[in-house]
Formats: C-alpha cells, structure tokens, sequence
C-alpha cells in the first residue's frame, strides 16, 4: 500500500504514513450528498406514484367511469405528483446549499508533531545532579575521643 500524500510505502498494519503523517484511508463509498439523497426520493415517489395512477385508473374504469372525468382525475393527481417530486428537489438543493463541509469523523488526516518552540519555557532551573551527589559524599568529620 502506497500513501496517497507522499506515495512512500506504508508498512501492512499502520494507521499514517511514517515518513508524512498522513492518514491511511481505506478506499470508501463516497457519503451521498442532499442533492443526490432527494433526487432518488423524487424519482422514487414518481415511480410509486405513476405505480399509483395506473390502479386508480384501473379502478375508474373498473366501475364505469369515462369521458371528463378520467381526464380531470389524471390532470390533478399528475399535477400534485409533479409538485410533491418538485418540492423534495427543491429542498434537498436548499439543504446541499447551506449544509456545512464536514470533515471525516474519527481521527484527523494529519497527526502534528510537537515542536519544541511549541512546549513552555521552564519556570525554574533544573537541580543540577552533581551538586546532590557531591553534597551527600562530603567529608563528615567525627570527633572520636
């Protein structure tokens, strides 16, 4: 497996990239966007309505009716399935459009390092491990008599 940031070579097993940090991502399915989620309601709800319209036709015809009213029954359901299809596309490029980029849940892309200009300066000096050694080893005088 290669990185896609860098193409260096990535070890079977590692989660970034050990020469740029960037993270292994598994080839994924593309998140559908709002756009495309309510073009498939729209066609969906025009194939179930067409599906519809044929049985009520069937019906109207079953029970003996013809002529005008056939007609004014095919116009309105025809017209109210257009602007049912007409408001979920419309809605779905209202939300595509004010819907905010959203990053990849889970780990970030790229892991920062820690720089050393980026950790605080020390408050106070560090002790120094030669003066403790040399502290506890001085000569003690022992008075003997």
């Amino acid at each position: 497996m290669f990185c896609s940031g860098c193409g260096s070579q990535i070890q079977t097993g590692l989660n970034y990239c050990s020469r740029c940090g960037r993270r292994v991502q598994e080839v994924e399915k593309p998140a559908s966007s709002p756009l495309s989620r309510s073009l498939t309601v729209a066609g969906q709800t025009a194939g179930v309505g067409f599906v519809g319209y044929i049985f009520i036709l069937l019906i109207l015809v079953l029970n003996g009716v013809v002529g005008d009213v056939v007609f004014g029954v095919t116009f309105f359901y025809f017209l109210f399935l257009f602007l049912l299809c007409f408001m979920f596309l419309r809605q779905g490029r209202l939300v595509a459009k004010y819907e905010p980029t959203r990053e990849p849940a889970g780990d970030p892309l790229y892991v920062k390092a820690v720089a050393t200009a980026q950790l605080p300066e020390p408050t106070e000096r560090p002790a120094s491990v030669t003066e403790h050694t040399t502290r506890t080893l001085d000569h003690v005088v022992v008075d003997r008599t």
